[in-house]
């Protein structure tokens, strides 16, 4: 970075500061030169700009007004070219008083300096330090590279990135959650993306976002070749141009070591693969169940269900064994209605990693079950899919485990039919509210006279009676488990329906 000090320092310019001696740190991008009496409109802005002050007006009102222009325009200094044939042989007051009113360093070029000299050396410096930047992009690219084939992985990349860099970088996984950073440590940085990666996520490898401040730089670039695969977080200073092509390198290392190491993976998720289907063929023994998933490297506890409708189902099914080290996951379903079957540990949170990776996906989740039972989760859990494909939700198997659910999937009109065919005899008669409510807390409480009663407030043989009453108009008996079944289930419609 050229300063107005640098400038002063060389000797071959031999400038000298008429004002503003304290603001000698300001970065100098470009060296102009103008006669005009209001160059701003010709100026981008971060110049050292140079004249004679040909047309200069010395009153003080000109001087300020002029300086006042530069400022606006961006100008970082002012250099005054002096000289026995010049209309300058020194700063004149006005000119003086004005920059260091307006904070904008005044140099003074002395005789025998042409300005192209000083022309030159801006850009000359520009020139060596962009050759600078340009052999240090060169350098830390062969230090990514030489970490790239080493047995470090990702975190060996990464840590060469920030010993050369000094920013720190993490790779997330599609669920937000690292596995590999440039040092321990640096994890809890994750959580600081979250707005960027909310942000970027819907579009996939195109996505990626910069979060920049005069000192601080926080990027976000998705990884994989074809397919999304993790993202790279980089949070650090921002002060190396050169940083931004060193990111893109760093970009496609990574990304190539992720497509490397699922490479390896692939024969693994095939085992696993055929493991699923075994396990989905029926109920087996649990001793046989946990020797399977043991010699393909997994856990044997308890294992929860879960199918997804996806139209590209092989690549939902290979996010998802990226992204839950211990799944199984397959394609089944027909070529027409691909569908992925899961299986994971049932602590792990399915219905959250579900939500990341498949939000619009119909989904329908089974209940926990022991290793040899999975048959029985993953049953639940395609029964479950077609209700997800109506309600717009993914399912649990539990919330379909409900008489009122299963009610409400009855015609009103069929409900009501069949609530008022069991319990018409008890409407017609003038106790029917009394027989009613006495059915209903009798069954509530599973035929026990005493608690029923209880719940009524009145005397167990006034329960005894009323539900002789029941008997005798209904015409069944809470002998029969059907019989009391279909009067509980006419109660529930009436619920269900209201009336």
């Amino acid at each position: 970075m050229l300063t107005v000090a640098d400038l002063v320092a060389d000797p071959a310019l031999r400038l000298a500061v008429a004002a503003c001696p304290d603001e000698l740190g300001r970065e100098i991008e470009a060296a102009a030169v103008s006669e005009l009496a209001e160059p701003g409109p010709w100026l981008q802005g971060g110049e050292l700009l140079l004249t004679i002050g040909l047309l200069l007006d010395e009153s003080d009102a000109g001087c300020t007004a002029y300086v006042a222009g530069l400022r606006a325009a961006g100008v970082r200094a002012l250099g005054l070219g002096l000289g026995a044939d010049l209309r300058y042989q020194s700063a004149p007051p006005c000119l003086v008083r004005a920059a260091q009113e307006a904070r904008l360093p005044l140099l003074t070029v002395p005789d025998g300096v042409p300005f192209i000299a000083v022309t030159k050396a801006v850009f000359a410096w520009r020139a060596r330090e962009e050759r600078r930047q340009l052999e240090w992009a060169l350098h830390t690219q062969r230090a990514l590279t030489a970490a790239a084939v080493q047995p470090g992985g990702l975190a060996g990349i990464l840590a060469a990135y920030e010993r050369a860099t000094g920013r720190a970088a993490l790779v997330v996984d599609l669920l937000e959650r690292p596995i590999a950073s440039s040092r321990p440590g640096h994890e809890p940085l994750a959580r600081e993306f979250t707005d960027l990666l909310a942000r970027v996520r819907p579009q996939g490898l195109l996505g990626a976002a910069v979060d920049t401040t005069a000192a601080h730089r926080r990027e976000v670039h998705p990884l994989g070749s074809r397919r999304l695969r993790a993202w790279l977080l980089v949070a650090g200073p921002a002060d190396r141009a050169g940083s931004g092509i060193v990111t893109g390198d760093l970009v496609s290392l990574l990304s190539l070591e992720l497509e490397r190491v699922r490479g390896l993976g692939a024969s693994r998720h095939r085992d696993r693969a055929q493991l699923l289907a075994r396990l989905s063929r029926g109920i087996v023994d649990d001793l046989v169940a946990v020797r399977w998933l043991e010699s393909a490297g997994l856990p044997g506890d308890e294992l929860r269900a879960a199918v997804v409708a996806a139209p590209r189902a092989a690549e939902l099914a290979a996010d998802l064994a990226d992204a839950l080290p211990d799944a199984l996951t397959r394609v089944a379903g027909s070529p027409e209605e691909p569908v992925v079957e899961l299986a994971v540990p049932d602590a792990v949170d399915v219905a959250a990693a579900l939500a990341t990776l498949a939000p619009a996906r119909p989904a329908g989740i089974g209940i926990g079950v022991r290793p040899g039972a999975l048959a029985v989760s993953l049953r639940q859990a395609h029964s479950a899919l077609p209700e997800s494909r109506v309600s717009g939700r993914h399912v649990h198997a539990a919330d379909l485990a409900s008489s009122r659910r299963l009610l409400a999937a009855v015609p009103t009109e069929h409900l009501a039919g069949f609530a008022d065919a069991v319990l018409g005899p008890l409407d017609a008669d003038a106790r029917s509210a009394d027989l009613l409510r006495t059915l209903a807390a009798f069954l509530e409480h599973n035929g026990h006279w005493e608690s029923a009663a209880a719940a009524l407030q009145v005397h167990r043989h006034t329960v005894r009676n009323r539900m002789a009453t029941v008997e005798e108009l209904t015409g069944r008996r809470f002998g029969s488990a059907q019989d009391r079944h279909e009067l509980w289930l006419a109660l529930r419609a009436r619920d269900a329906t209201g009336t």
